[in-house]
């Protein structure tokens, strides 16, 4: 992007000047430039084909007056694709491969009491209730069903690729896990037709930002591994939950890898009450077929295998390390 143009953006979407540019250094896909300390200008690369599934959501959730989010202030379309999107900025936000792999290391280094681990659970189940309430907020968008058939074909079709993607010793151990997997599937084989509607589609632990004590979701691009027509369709909520529930095992895997290679005891006991508050708030006002949700956390688990292999390769110790704690 040239110098200028992102603060330009800005100002004809809110309707007023804008002076300063700060770049989003973090790793990404697409380019982020925080403009005045306000706002946030997202560039998309590539540019989405209108219309824009993050779009859709976002002005849905704004009209649906959900407020667990940055500010949602508009988008720039330019010949049929939408190329950037301006939400508002929340000063010091850290999202939770941050936020959270830094709580978990500060209770580990501060021995790990029972007190810590509550406090771990209530960020947890934070997470859980905001994911009910954008649940609700999106109940009325393109309302549907959808056979559980279908998510168990794609996630046996998503096994027999893994299985021939991941190489080295994560493959052998995944291979040989492969009958288990099959069987923990198996709930998802059922005649069943599932309450659907648009969903967050990439929910984990990093779309949750936290400013403060405000907590937020972000990020409504949808899977990555899917093309823009799949993000637009109904999905069942409970992919959402067990993309979620899967990411704070992630958060788990990531702190004893990176920082606590010896600590793996006590955090396993971290994502087990963490998992467990998290799913325990959504229950409170969402609907749960605890059958289904493991299985599609088993499920969740073979994405991640696939989205190591194809985009993030050192990611793959993350699913090696939590599908067979799921099974």
């Amino acid at each position: 992007m040239h110098e200028g143009e992102s603060a330009a953006l800005a100002g004809r979407v809110c309707g007023r000047p804008f002076v300063g540019e700060a770049p989003v250094t973090v790793d990404q896909t697409n380019h982020s430039v925080v403009v005045g300390g306000e706002v946030v200008v997202k560039w998309l690369v590539p540019p989405v084909p209108a219309p824009h599934p993050g779009v859709e959501l976002l002005a849905h959730l704004a009209h649906a007056r959900f407020d667990d989010m940055p500010p949602f202030l508009g988008a720039e379309e330019r010949d049929g694709t939408v190329v950037a999107l301006v939400t508002g900025y929340l000063p010091g936000a850290q999202d939770g491969w941050d936020w959270f792999v830094d709580d978990v290391d500060a209770w580990l280094r501060e021995g790990a009491t029972a007190d810590g681990l509550d406090t771990l659970a209530s960020s947890a189940a934070r997470m859980g209730a905001l994911t009910a309430r954008l649940h609700v907020a999106l109940s009325t968008l393109q309302r549907s069903t959808v056979a559980a058939r279908l998510y168990h074909a794609q996630a046996v079709e998503l096994l027999d690729r893994v299985c021939r993607e991941v190489t080295g010793e994560e493959g052998d151990r995944l291979r040989a896990a492969g009958d288990a997997v099959v069987e923990a599937l198996r709930p998802l084989d059922c005649p069943d037709m599932l309450t659907a509607h648009r969903i967050h589609g990439d929910l984990h632990a990093g779309q949750f930002l936290r400013s403060g004590d405000r907590l937020v979701v972000t990020d409504f691009d949808g899977n990555p591994l899917a093309d823009p027509r799949e993000r637009r369709m109904p999905q069942s909520p409970l992919r959402d939950l067990a993309s979620l529930l899967q990411s704070l095992d992630h958060v788990g895997r990531i702190v004893v890898k990176r920082r606590h290679p010896d600590r793996g005891a006590d955090v396993d006991r971290f994502i087990a009450d963490a998992t467990q508050a998290a799913l325990t708030a959504y229950r409170a006002d969402r609907p749960v077929r605890d059958d289904l949700l493991a299985a599609l956390r088993v499920a969740q688990e073979l994405h991640e295998f696939h989205y190591a292999v194809t985009h993030l390769p050192r990611w793959l110790y993350v699913p090696d390390a939590a599908l067979p704690a799921l099974l």
